[in-house]
């Protein structure tokens, strides 16, 4: 087979999966493991696909709207709130982060629990407010919309919002390496993960497959501020080894 032709189907058999061991491409097209290096390199230079440890993934656009990501991966992302929707217990004091994922927590928790929701989700307020439940109090934090996130930023009061003493932080992120940690494009909503990451005394990472190996601009948290971290799908291998060796819990959905 020609190498063009090789690498097109390699691309192909990336499309399907989040990521492939180099074994795995080695055996697909019976190809020794220098010619995949070398296919991988060339792949790599084109801005294709990119290498981590212990594979390969395929770079695909990133939706540029909100409501095109929630749709992206979107039976993840619901197996992902509907788990962490249990981990809520009655009297909880809760964070909720803005994204795509943790929009869903709220339809799944137990109507009958006493709680109070701290978040910037446009859309996790709009479900508290709508719920019209006694038992459920509601802090929103942030006062200026950000339309692309669907988040509220630009807090006024700091000293506020860090006194707060909160059970659990749900939190969303574009992306997460073991070197960078969770990241974000923008400063602001950053910078409130941040703040109630801290607040909280116990934080869970909610996340789809397709934010693995990805980064953004600003790292809001070390892998190793999360007590939790739920996803579904395939996870590459050497998360599955680091989150094991810092006593990090890995839920796959």
């Amino acid at each position: 087979m020609m190498n063009s032709q090789r690498k097109k189907e390699i691309i192909e058999y990336l499309s399907d999966v989040d990521y492939r061991t180099l074994k795995e491409i080695a055996e697909r097209f019976d190809i020794s493991m220098n010619t995949v290096r070398r296919d991988i390199n060339e792949l790599v230079s084109e801005n294709k696909i990119r290498k981590f440890y212990g594979g390969v993934a395929l770079i695909r656009k990133q939706s540029s709207t909100y409501n095109s990501r929630a749709v992206t991966n979107h039976e993840q992302k619901t197996r992902i709130a509907q788990y962490a929707a249990t981990l809520i217990k009655d009297h909880d004091l809760l964070f909720i982060d803005a994204g795509t994922t943790t929009s869903q927590v709220v339809d799944y928790i137990d109507r009958s629990y006493h709680l109070t929701f701290v978040t910037n989700n446009i859309h996790t307020i709009s479900k508290v407010v709508e719920a019209d439940n006694e038992n459920w109090n509601l802090i929103v934090v942030g006062s200026k919309l950000k339309h692309s996130s669907h988040s509220l930023i630009d807090v006024h009061d700091w000293d506020y919002l860090n006194s707060l003493n909160l059970n659990k932080a749900l939190i969303a992120t574009t992306g997460l390496t073991i070197k960078s940690g969770a990241t974000n494009p923008n400063n602001e909503d950053a910078t409130i993960k941040s703040s109630m990451i801290k607040r909280s005394q116990e934080s869970y990472l909610l996340l789809d497959s397709s934010k693995f190996e990805q980064t953004s601009l600003i790292t809001f948290a070390d892998v190793k501020d999360f007590d939790k971290i739920i996803t579904a799908g395939e996870v590459p291998p050497y998360y599955r080894e680091y989150l094991d060796d810092n006593n990090i819990e890995l839920l796959i959905i």
